[in-house]
């Protein structure tokens, strides 16, 4: 699952991978630890602060309405590491086993973008802005 923390303060917001250890039905809240080795932070998350990753691909064959289409911002897991970031969609999937290519945000760029990127497509989700 895809989780935000706050790490040190509340403007600072990070989309990790996560995995959940347990579910409070009465707080709703979820314990989740981060997957990234290094890390292994714990946090307790309310359920708005957490996004079921997608299990299945979608097909664009059968159901093109399940993809992300061209320029659409999402959030996505940047390649090599355990953190999401804001992303924009530069093509989606052809076949149900084609990565997406996205463009990621970044200012070391003259225009504002990574290269881009390949990004399976269950490490994709709808971008969602921090409260």
């Amino acid at each position: 699952m895809a989780a935000l923390t706050r790490p040190g303060n509340d403007s600072d917001h990070n989309w990790i991978i996560a995995e959940v250890i347990h579910y409070d039905r009465t707080s709703e809240t979820y314990e989740v630890d981060d997957i990234d080795e290094e890390q292994k932070d714990r946090h307790v998350l309310a359920q708005g602060s957490v996004v079921p990753l997608p299990t299945m691909r979608a097909n664009p064959e059968t159901d093109p309405e399940a993809l992300f289409q061209k320029g659409t911002l999402v959030l996505a897991l940047y390649p090599q590491t355990t953190c999401f970031y804001r992303a924009v969609v530069q093509t989606p999937p052809a076949t149900a086993a084609d990565p997406y290519l996205l463009l990621f945000e970044d200012n070391s760029f003259p225009e504002g973008y990574s290269p881009p990127q390949e990004v399976s497509q269950r490490y994709v989700i709808a971008f969602r802005e921090p409260k």
